[in-house]
């Protein structure tokens, strides 16, 4: 019978925990964590992780642990969330409007020189020399660098450290990552912006989601449009994408993060297991 309803959203568990030990003392132990966001999708919390409150700020949200524990211990931060992504389309073949029509104030925002977005890389700026580079309309634009940065990763294949956009342009190789480091570092060069959304993509018959990086492109007609040129996917935000966080003026942010005060030292561990999900109909 399920097989035959439509699945409209996600419901996620999450196990993960922090193994830890201090040499001496009550450690005051401060974790952040991303929680998924209310953009381009409804989020409800089932089950709230023990002895967190939550915090957004500008489209990002995540969970605070701030508290001081014993020696040693565990501290579980299990939850379960529900996710109903909001799905869309913005069709290539619209009028996505002109580069030029971009306020000046705007590029310049997003023209940091980054970690992975490396703007200021003489390889990665003589693409500015191609033809394509100069098109004005932003639609024909982001196709046409959608289709150049698929020539240039030759080998698609799961990387175990991010490479950023400079090494994979060096080296061809890349997984959704590198796609997106991609796009967003010649985006910017061009004066568009752009930013890296990561979270999950999740086939309908698996239990668990790949980890998964795309983008967004500025539009002054449309808005953000979502981009991943990994999945060969312009334009469409489907059921299928469970955001987690968004990068805009950092290109590295943690998805979990700790700092420990009042203590010498303290040993830690985190168990992060990937997260089941069950399919919502």
């Amino acid at each position: 019978m399920k097989d035959s309803l439509k699945i409209c959203g996600w419901q996620i568990n999450h196990q993960e925990k922090l193994i830890y030990q201090a040499n001496k003392g009550n450690p005051f132990i401060s974790l952040k964590f991303f929680n998924y966001p209310n953009y381009r999708q409804n989020v409800l919390i089932n089950r709230f992780p023990a002895q967190c409150r939550i915090k957004s700020k500008g489209c990002n949200s995540f969970f605070l642990f701030n508290h001081k524990v014993r020696t040693k211990g565990v501290i579980p931060l299990e939850r379960t969330i529900t996710v109903i992504p909001k799905t869309s389309f913005i069709n290539p073949e619209d009028d996505w409007g002109k580069i030029s029509d971009f306020p000046l104030f705007l590029p310049e925002k997003y023209q940091q020189n980054l970690e992975y977005w490396s703007i200021k890389s003489e390889l990665i700026n003589d693409i500015s020399n191609q033809q394509w580079f100069k098109y004005n309309e932003l639609s024909k634009w982001v196709q046409s660098v959608s289709h150049f940065i698929k020539n240039i990763i030759k080998h698609r294949e799961k990387q175990e450290k991010r490479l950023g956009a400079h090494q994979a342009i060096y080296m061809g190789i890349g997984d959704c990552d590198e796609f997106t480091d991609l796009l967003i570092t010649i985006s910017r060069i061009r004066g568009i912006p752009c930013r890296r959304l990561t979270g999950y993509f999740k086939s309908n018959k698996e239990s668990t989601g790949e980890a998964h990086a795309w983008g967004e492109i500025f539009s002054p007609k449309k808005g953000w449009i979502p981009i991943d040129i990994a999945l060969n996917n312009i334009g469409y935000h489907t059921i299928n994408y469970i955001i987690l966080k968004i990068e805009e003026f950092n290109s590295s942010l943690s998805d979990y993060q700790i700092q420990v005060k009042h203590t010498s030292t303290v040993h830690y561990k985190w168990e992060i297991p990937n997260p089941i999900f069950s399919p919502i109909y």
